[in-house]
């Protein structure tokens, strides 16, 4: 009786784990499309599914999850293309993913990428990845980077993946993101699982 009351608090604690990976849907693009993303794209802009991309400078971008990953390009002064996502979070969860930024333009014409996030009321809390031409240099690359966000309280939250352009619509840059997904704090599930197994012991 006690292994299998063990065996089932194991169980729950696998299970509670899977399940924490449904809170964003096609996360990184798997479906080899934009599936259940919503996208702003004004013209001459896209939001494309690629397998890889080179950057004007021949750095080649492969996906850091899966086969897949989204390439965001703008076209026009002050205009900007973005993709957006928004699911239920737990506290505790962590929203997090990767980009990167290729800017095919020079300063003053500071193009920008960005990960926002936005709450159930769609304030914005925090831009958790920013990137612009004068952080990376003129026509300059910057490599994946990983971000993150740690949910205070449980509810609706947005995530949203952009690329702007700023001041001419002869250059425009572009921005790749991938594997944007939550998870559970590794010390919150500790504690689950440890109560879990000890209830199995008791």
């Amino acid at each position: 009786m006690k292994k299998l009351m063990m065996i089932t608090a194991l169980l729950l604690v696998v299970a509670i784990t899977g399940s924490s990976q449904a809170a964003l849907i096609n996360q990184s693009f798997e479906t080899g499309d934009l599936s259940n993303w919503v996208s702003s794209i004004p013209d001459g802009g896209y939001a494309n599914v690629v397998t890889t991309y080179t950057s004007d400078l021949g750095n080649v971008y492969l996906p850091m999850d899966g086969s897949y990953f989204a390439e965001l390009k703008t076209d026009g002064p002050g205009s900007f293309t973005k993709i957006e996502q928004t699911g239920y979070f737990s506290a505790g969860d962590i929203i997090q993913g990767y980009a990167a930024f290729d800017a095919q333009d020079y300063v003053p014409y500071n193009d920008n990428a960005f990960v926002q996030i936005f709450d159930n009321t769609f304030n914005q809390l925090i831009s958790v990845w920013t990137k612009n031409v004068s952080n990376v240099g003129d026509y300059g690359d910057s490599p994946w980077e990983y971000w993150s966000y740690a949910v205070a309280a449980s509810g609706n939250y947005t995530a949203v993946f952009g690329v702007a352009n700023q001041g001419d619509s002869i250059l425009d840059s572009r921005a790749l993101f991938d594997y944007g997904v939550k998870v559970p704090e590794p010390s919150t599930l500790l504690l689950l699982g440890a109560g879990m197994v000890g209830l199995g012991f008791a």
